[in-house]
């Protein structure tokens, strides 16, 4: 965000929220237990069990049972809104659910309106004793939560393997609850987006990729005129369409050494990404340069994403995975949170999150001084391994803590960091802490974590400073090297 402000769009963090960490359960489900005994007299014909809606929802569940007593019994199953028939799934599906952008197959997407709606039954075959049918439907409404999801992949419709199908399928068995379509210099897989993994929020995207340098376009199905961008003033021209579109533009990898960004920084974008695929030199360059942004009071955000393009050792969905915060896992709610910053990336989606508040304002907020001029600062640690998390703000390396308690890492995690001690070269893990190491003279406090890996820190901020942001990092065994875990969006201090 290359402005000197963030939007107030009233969203703001709730602490116990924040401290269940990303995956906690969602707390704002109601959940109605229905009941209906069909007669033999009901063969064939379709009884309704009615159930208000006094409040737009997120998302409606339906989950059934009943008695096939040896085949003799079969009722089908389906959903009506106050408006028309939503879907039909005969007697294939035991549950179902439909939202305002995903919806099981057979079954329309769209926001749950108010009104009366009824799960309709279908009394195909009835024994002559009745049935019991038992119905569970499960309203959610929106609540201010964590999404996980992959910011930067590719399928069949560039240069990736995956079709959309495969994509969307990796994405979902790693827990992730979005995947961005960006495929080079083409949206047509943005049209096919609502046919894949109905576990998964597809994002319109595309990435541009010129000669020059590349950048994610995220949000709109075709935000994209022309690639084919050979100076500044071309790429200007092109990111200010896609911008005027509604797209959200992030410049990708911008210090590759293969494909860097080449028209400068001086154009309108947003976000900048720092972590491309496994943590290595070109991310650290990245991060180093986004710092030194920060310090100077530019509100870039930073993002990261795995650049997925086929099965592979070190690159894989979801690494890293970029966490955010809303009140809505749709593409508007996801695009809210983005420019506004609420972003939280990660090593992999089980392994260390970081959270950053002080009092009511978290990542991407600003936060108000205390009328002494401190700033309380509350830090929640979830998931982490033998970790150093480094406290950050304008002024340098505020705070450092040295994490151990958690019995070991994650499997998927523990095989990841074993990948990496094989990575060498210029493009590999840079030695030693990098170039956001711990300085000499802020020693690491040492921290025990439980065993799940989770603790709460508070540090004294001050209201001096521009903002406040959280690194982790893990260090090889028998090495210098270490690799970024998670790394968290600032939170601003208000002026």
């Amino acid at each position: 965000m290359n402005g000197n402000s963030l939007p107030d769009d009233g969203l703001r963090y709730d602490a116990d929220r924040l401290e269940n960490g990303p995956d906690a359960e969602h707390p704002g489900v109601q959940t109605l237990r229905l009941t209906r005994r069909i007669s033999a007299e009901e063969r064939r014909t379709y009884p309704e069990l009615a159930f208000d809606v006094e409040e737009d929802l997120e998302r409606i569940e339906v989950l059934y049972e009943y008695d096939r007593q040896g085949g003799e019994a079969v009722i089908d199953i389906g959903l009506r809104s106050p408006e028309r028939i939503v879907g039909w799934s005969g007697g294939a599906r035991s549950r179902f659910f439909v939202a305002a952008e995903q919806a099981t197959p057979g079954y329309r997407s769209g926001k749950p309106g108010r009104g009366r709606w009824a799960v309709m039954l279908g009394a195909y075959r009835i024994p002559e004793g009745g049935v019991t049918v038992s119905v569970e439907v499960r309203l959610r409404r929106p609540v201010s939560r964590w999404v996980k999801g992959d910011l930067h992949a590719h399928t069949t419709h560039s240069d990736g393997a995956y079709s959309l199908a495969e994509a969307s399928s990796s994405a979902a068995s790693r827990g992730l609850d979005f995947l961005a379509l960006t495929d080079h210099n083409t949206s047509s897989q943005n049209a096919f987006a609502d046919r894949a993994d109905e576990r998964l929020l597809l994002l319109p995207g595309v990435e541009l990729t010129s000669y020059g340098g590349h950048a994610n376009l995220l949000g709109h199905p075709d935000a994209l005129d022309d690639f084919r961008v050979a100076s500044p003033q071309e790429a200007e021209r092109q990111l200010s369409l896609a911008r005027e579109r509604g797209a959200f533009v992030s410049l990708n990898h911008p210090f590759c050494p293969d494909c860097p960004w080449e028209f400068g920084f001086d154009l309108p974008f947003d976000a900048i990404e720092v972590w491309n695929g496994p943590w290595r030199e070109l991310n650290e360059q990245a991060l180093s340069w986004w710092q030194r942004q920060l310090s100077l009071g530019r509100r870039i955000v930073a993002l990261g994403g795995s650049d997925t393009h086929r099965p592979d050792r070190y690159v894989r969905h979801g690494r890293p995975a970029a966490s955010l915060w809303t009140r809505s896992p749709g593409t508007a709610g996801l695009m809210q949170a983005l420019r506004a910053g609420r972003v939280v990336l990660s090593h992999d989606p089980e392994d260390t999150f970081l959270t950053l508040r002080s009092g009511s304002a978290g990542v991407g907020d600003e936060a108000a001084p205390h009328p002494d001029g401190s700033l309380p600062l509350t830090i929640g640690i979830h998931a982490a391994a033998d970790d150093e998390i480094f406290l950050w703000s304008d002024r340098g390396l505020e705070a450092a803590w040295r994490l151990a308690g958690r019995a070991a890492p994650s499997p998927e995690a523990a095989a990841m960091a074993a990948a990496y001690a094989s990575l060498a070269g210029p493009g590999g893990l840079p030695e030693g802490e990098g170039s956001s190491r711990a300085q000499p003279d802020v020693p690491a406090t040492d921290v025990r974590t439980d065993r799940e890996g989770r603790a709460t820190l508070s540090f004294a901020g001050s209201g001096d400073r521009q903002f406040y942001r959280l690194e982790s990092r893990r260090r090889l065994p028998a090495s210098s090297r270490t690799f970024v875990t998670c790394l968290t969006n600032p939170v601003y201090v208000k002026r």
